[in-house]
């Protein structure tokens, strides 16, 4: 897409994720190493790989972080995720031997993702 479609789906939600609310800036599309403030993508409303149009008409503006964590997952996916994700956050406020495991495998899976973003660079 060109920069003036790109700004067209960019400003349908006047800068901001439509998933998170999160403030987005034009410059800053794709993935970087770091902070991902501000970094985002284009989201198909009916994804690609569900016969969704690549038209401006079925694309929305997503913080990064969000478009990755949704990627190909339905709509229930997506919600057994944010249940499960509140679950989760609960069991690590309180500090349990279960949310103490959670974190642990958190951290495993985001240096799993790092090494596979390094790999497939070099």
């Amino acid at each position: 897409m060109n920069k003036s479609q790109l700004l067209l789906i960019f400003q349908k939600t006047q800068g901001h994720c439509h998933f998170c609310g999160d403030p987005l800036e034009f410059e800053k599309r794709g993935w970087c190493e770091g902070d991902l403030t501000g970094y985002w993508e284009i989201d198909h409303i009916i994804p690609r790989a569900k016969e969704g149009a690549p038209s401006i008409d079925n694309c929305l503006p997503a913080c990064t972080m969000c478009n990755r964590l949704r990627w190909h997952r339905s709509g229930q996916e997506v919600r057994d995720l944010l249940q499960l994700g509140l679950i989760a956050r609960d069991e690590v406020e309180k500090n349990s031997a279960l949310g103490q495991a959670l974190l642990t495998k958190k951290e495993q899976r985001l240096a799993k993702n790092a090494r596979r973003r390094r790999k497939a660079r070099a």
